[in-house]
């Protein structure tokens, strides 16, 4: 009985659920490999999940890492900026000459209107040697990461398949 009376019973309607009424993006900064006394280049990336074109604007700093720039307060050190239109695709920004020494690129993306939130990124680089000097990442003449210990190993994983073929061989019955 008590459920046909819950079934005409009235009832209020079904409400959704609450969702954010923005979307949120996602920033990335890179920062290639740089020669000091060459021009920084920066690649920045702003996404989200939505197939609205993401536009706003893109405020970029480029500065030497807090412990460098504590140490040397003048006006080489100061930060450089640049604020750049984000039209929804990849941007490339040249950015000043820098010197040797770690650095930091911090990138905020400021929306256009009220559709997306806002979203940081930041990443820390180093500003290697002057080209053609064989002094590279601040590696004197030799370059990381192109053989060293790895190919000992290599070389020494070879040998041993090298030496178990030659005891199976050599283990094996001959058929004459």
């Amino acid at each position: 009985m008590v459920a046909i009376v819950a079934l005409f019973a009235p009832l209020s309607p079904a409400n959704a659920d609450p969702y954010p009424p923005t979307v949120p993006t996602s920033c990335h900064v890179s920062v290639p490999s740089v020669v000091a006394g060459e021009r920084v280049v920066l690649r920045v990336v702003v996404s989200a999940s939505s197939n609205i074109a993401v536009t706003g604007t893109v405020e970029v700093t480029v500065s030497r890492r807090a412990a460098a720039a504590r140490a040397a307060r003048s006006a080489r050190s100061a930060p450089w900026t640049t604020t750049v239109r984000y039209d929804g695709s990849p941007l490339r920004i040249v950015g000043p000459r820098l010197s040797r020494g770690d650095h930091v690129a911090t990138i905020k993306f400021v929306p256009d209107g009220n559709t997306f939130t806002g979203c940081e990124d930041a990443v820390r680089f180093r500003v290697g040697g002057v080209r053609g000097t064989g002094d590279v990442g601040g590696v004197d003449g030799n370059l990381p990461d192109t053989g060293g210990p790895r190919l000992l190993v290599l070389l020494t994983g070879l040998g041993l398949l090298v030496a178990g073929a030659g005891f199976v061989r050599r283990s094996r019955p001959s058929a004459a």
